[in-house]
Parts: C-alpha cells; sequence; structure tokens
C-alpha cells in the first residue's frame, strides 16, 4: 500500500508567530490543517513569576503539557503539579485547571491539544478578537468574551472549594 501523504518539517525558527494573550511568547508549530484536525502543537514561553490564564475548562480538548525548561506549575481540580524539563503534565477535557509560573526563570513548554481547533483561538486572539487583558466589568466586553470562548468550548471557571 502507498501513501500519497507528505511529512512536513518546521524548522527551529519556524511556525507562526502569535502574541499570547497572557502574555509571553507563543509560537504555533503545528496547525491542526497539518494533522487532519488530530492536533495542534504550540510552542510557549511563559513569563517567570506569571499566574498564566485565568482557571478553565476545555470542553472539547485535551491539554497536554511538555517542559522544556524553567519550572511550570498546573492545577487541575485540587492537584497541583510542580513540572521540571522533560515533565508531561495531561489536563483532560472538562477539568478546571491554571497552568502557571512559579520560578524565577522563563518556563519552556510545549502545548498540545487533541483535537485540533484550539490553534485557531490563539490566532483571533492574537489578532486583537479576544479581550483577555485588561479585565473589565463592561457588560458588551463580557459579552464579547464569552462568545468569543463559547465557540472553542472554553469556559471561565472556579475551582472546587477544598
Amino acid at each position: 500500500m502507498t501513501s500519497e501523504a507528505q511529512g512536513e518539517l518546521i524548522a527551529p525558527d519556524g511556525g507562526k508567530a502569535l502574541v499570547n494573550p497572557v502574555g509571553g511568547h507563543m509560537v504555533l508549530k503545528l496547525p491542526s490543517a497539518l494533522t487532519g484536525g488530530a492536533y495542534t502543537v504550540h510552542d510557549n514561553r511563559m513569563p517567570p513569576g506569571s499566574p498564566g490564564p485565568r482557571p478553565h475548562i476545555h470542553q472539547r480538548h485535551d491539554e497536554t503539557f511538555y517542559v522544556l525548561g524553567g519550572e511550570l506549575r498546573v492545577r487541575v481540580n485540587d492537584q497541583i503539579f510542580d513540572a521540571l524539563a522533560g515533565a508531561f503534565v495531561f489536563v483532560p477535557r472538562g477539568a478546571v485547571h491554571q497552568p502557571s509560573n512559579p520560578g524565577a526563570q522563563p518556563a519552556h513548554f510545549l502545548l498540545l491539544f487533541s483535537p485540533g481547533g484550539m490553534d485557531r483561538f490563539f490566532e483571533e486572539a492574537a489578532a486583537g478578537r479576544l479581550p483577555l487583558q485588561g479585565f473589565s466589568d463592561d457588560p458588551d466586553t463580557l459579552a464579547r468574551l464569552d462568545e468569543f470562548c463559547r465557540r472553542y468550548g472554553y469556559e471561565f471557571a472556579e475551582f472546587a472549594a477544598s
């Protein structure tokens, strides 16, 4: 059996650089279009001391963090994982979670979503269509944010009381 499928090389400086909506540097290395919608891969750097995004849930995506350098803390429901280089943290869809960087150095990690599709979330957010920074109580802003997030099965959430 032969295949017409082609491989893909993404150079070390390749990919699509994006402004991370919560700060730091993000490069879309493997968009869902190249994986038939199976998954996406982002190369991410989170600044030292960053609290990361607000606690949230992905209703349609599993999320995996593979730490390449620094320290990444990921709270998943009532668990807290302190992950150093070489560690994976898996977050199943539907779990409340929040990654952060408690360290003094940038946290460098690959961010994988399965199935694909979250790449479009980050591309739209980087294009300025997602008001994640400078949160306000403005009803119009909150309505836009809610509508945007729902399209991607992304919901802000709270951790259950311990």
